[in-house]
Order: structure tokens, then C-alpha cells, then sequence
């Protein structure tokens, strides 16, 4: 579902992501982990054409992102056409990213209006079934100021579902988070798992990765230097990278 190919970004003299090729297969679950500025969040934006690439190619569901196909070939995808291609792919970020001017309800319809082009009616039915699921019920009228952390980073869930995407992205929900709130997002996505929806989570939540993951993927310095399933990359790492890390994450938390 997910597939991307020798992904190249730079940032000036710096390398973010350094021939990255990684897929992601229909209903499966695949979480990213690594020290801060290894490149795991600038692989999900390039994933969705946040951040363009130097070289390399990202493939949703078949269909190539950033770039349309015309009479002379390939070419650059206009804002337009790039809008409808995020649309397959919902990301939610560290940070929340909800209007704050806009009340709940009115943060998840307006995308699916003006990009999927649903009725304002459609687009609330579908909202406020999102904001029941997530737990949110009754909340449609307040405003992001109005919500704890974890309410909000739930209504940024809705918020992404709300398009009906075919995958979903997310970079660390739970970091800018309380630690009494985290858990109320991540039951969340775990329902999310169990639905089957294709998924990339970039995460410091092991037991989580551990739990919900099919498969975990370390970087270190814009590269992959270690994948496999849980059990084999958490327990038996066989990169000394990977084994470093791991032995300071745990360090952190004892």
C-alpha cells in the first residue's frame, strides 16, 4: 500500500534521508524508530510530499505521489492534483495542527468538503461518527482551547479518518503529550490496528510498537540499519546502533 524507493533529501550541505526504500503493505503496521534528527519524520513528510525529495519515488496504493502523468510524460503534480493525492493519506502530527478559530466540528468537515466534495450534511454525519468513536461525542462545538492535549490529539485522529484515507501517518501523537494522556490516544490507534488500516507511526512507545506493529524499522543518520518484527528488533537487536539506542531509551525510563 505503502512504497517508497531510494528516497533522497537534503536540507542544504545536510542528508535527512539517504536512499531510504521501505514498504508498507495493505493492513499492516509499521512503526519507525530512532534518536531525534535520525530522518523519521521527514520520511512520513516525504511520504506525503510535505517535504519534496531529491530523487526517488513514493507509490500509495499504486499511484505515485507528487507527480501526474501528462501528453509528454511525468511531470511535477500541481498544488491541485497534490491536494487530491494527500487525500489517500491522513497524517497526524506531534503538534495537533487544528485550526484554532474553527470549533471541532468545523476542523473535520472542511476538508472533506472542499477536497472530496461532500455536502456540509454528509461531511457532519461522517464527523460525528468519527468524534463517537474516538470518544469525543457532545464535543462538536468546542474549540481546540477548550480540549485537554489528549482531546485534541483525538480530534486530529477524526480529523485525518474524516477523508476516508487508504493509509495513515503518524509523527510521534503522543510526545507533546502528558503522560496521563497518552494512553487515551494510543487505545485509539490501536483500534485503528485492529481495523486493519495500513499505517506508519513514527514512536517512542515501545510497549506500543511491540503490541501493534507487524514490523519496526530503526534509523540512524537518514538510514534504515535495522528491520524486522518486534520481538526480533526490541529483543535481539543485531545493529550495535540499534542495541545503543534501545539501552538508552531504557535507561531513560528505569
Amino acid at each position: 500500500m505503502i512504497s517508497a524507493r531510494n528516497l533522497v533529501k537534503r536540507f542544504g550541505d545536510f542528508t535527512a534521508l539517504d536512499d531510504v526504500s521501505i514498504d508498507v503493505p495493505e493492513g499492516r503496521v509499521c512503526a519507525v524508530i530512532g534518536a531525534s534528527g535520525s530522518g523519521k519524520s521527514t520520511l512520513l513528510r516525504c511520504i506525503n510530499q510535505l517535504e519534496p525529495t531529491e530523487s526517488g519515488e513514493v507509490l500509495v496504493d499504486g499511484k505515485r505521489i507528487g507527480w501526474t502523468e501528462g501528453r509528454n510524460g511525468p511531470h511535477r503534480a500541481s498544488e491541485r492534483d497534490l491536494r487530491l493525492q494527500r487525500a489517500d493519506i491522513g497524517m497526524v502530527f506531534q503538534h495537533f495542527n487544528l485550526f484554532p478559530h474553527f470549533s471541532v466540528m468545523q476542523n473535520l468537515i472542511e476538508a472533506p468538503m472542499a477536497v472530496r466534495g461532500l455536502s456540509r450534511a454528509e461531511a457532519r454525519e461522517r464527523a460525528s461518527n468519527l468524534l463517537a468513536e474516538v470518544g469525543l461525542e457532545g464535543r462538536e462545538d468546542a474549540f481546540p482551547s477548550e480540549l485537554s492535549g489528549g482531546q485534541q490529539q483525538r480530534v486530529a485522529i477524526a480529523r485525518a479518518l474524516c477523508m476516508e484515507p487508504k493509509v495513515m501517518l503518524f509523527d510521534e501523537p503522543t510526545s507533546a503529550l502528558d503522560p496521563e494522556l497518552v494512553g487515551e490516544v494510543l487505545r485509539v490507534m490501536e483500534r485503528l490496528v485492529k481495523k486493519g488500516m495500513t499505517m506508519m507511526v513514527v514512536t517512542h512507545e515501545m510497549d506500543f510498537a511491540r503490541d501493534a506493529a507487524d514490523r519496526i524499522v530503526f534509523f540512524d543518520q537518514g538510514k534504515i540499519v535495522e528491520s524486522g518484527s518486534p520481538g526480533q528488533v526490541l529483543d535481539s537487536p543485531e545493529h550495535p546502533r540499534t542495541q545503543a539506542f534501545l539501552s538508552r531509551l531504557l535507561r531513560v525510563r528505569t
